[in-house]
């Protein structure tokens, strides 16, 4: 990787962090403007990159309060895990991998026969939502309300989890993480 793009990276990940930003492609031109590159002929960090850039940052700089933020968020999807165990629920994404900032969505992913199935659930359990689809035509549920930002993603059965997600976590091993932390 060239210094260019590290420091890019490093600059984007800065700019995620305290602005709580989930655009990253704009985190990146924003980067590429501080250091007066221009944006298109820049060489662009990767997510890799930026995530790598991320955990530095939190290891740099985030203290008891990154920790704290980070408990809270896994401590609310774990609520929202009991509440939907019928569909055999994961966390993926950033809070299941310990690098998420405040404004970083908790994503669960979710197994039904039917989307219709987790619509009329949330619907029962009094949850503000809006449905959308995902790029690989996964139905996805943004909740609206409550603590954190958070998608429900619905996997069809039979399909494989989505690649990008190395670390997915059960009901039971997020329980069991959260009984191991410090806080």
């Amino acid at each position: 990787m060239s210094h260019d793009r590290e420091t890019l990276a490093a600059i984007a990940a800065r700019i995620i962090v305290e602005s709580e930003l989930t655009d990253w492609s704009l985190a990146r031109r924003k980067a590429s403007a501080e250091l007066g590159l221009a944006a298109h002929g820049a060489p662009l960090p990767s997510d890799d990159e930026i995530i790598a850039e991320i955990k530095t940052y939190h290891s740099l700089y985030s203290d008891s309060e990154f920790t704290l933020q980070l408990q809270s968020q896994r401590e609310y999807a774990l609520e929202a895990m009991a509440e939907l165990i019928q569909f055999n629920p994961v966390l993926i994404g950033p809070v299941a991998e310990g690098w998420a900032h405040a404004g970083s969505e908790i994503r669960i992913e979710l197994d039904a026969e039917n989307s219709k199935e987790v619509e009329y659930t949330l619907i029962n359990l009094e949850v503000e939502f809006t449905p959308s689809m995902t790029r690989d035509g996964s139905e996805q549920f943004t909740i609206d309300d409550g603590d954190w930002p958070m998608k429900l993603i619905v996997r069809p059965r039979g399909r494989a989890p989505d690649a990008r997600f190395k670390i997915r976590l059960n009901r039971q091993q997020l329980s069991d993480l959260l009984a191991s932390s410090p806080y």
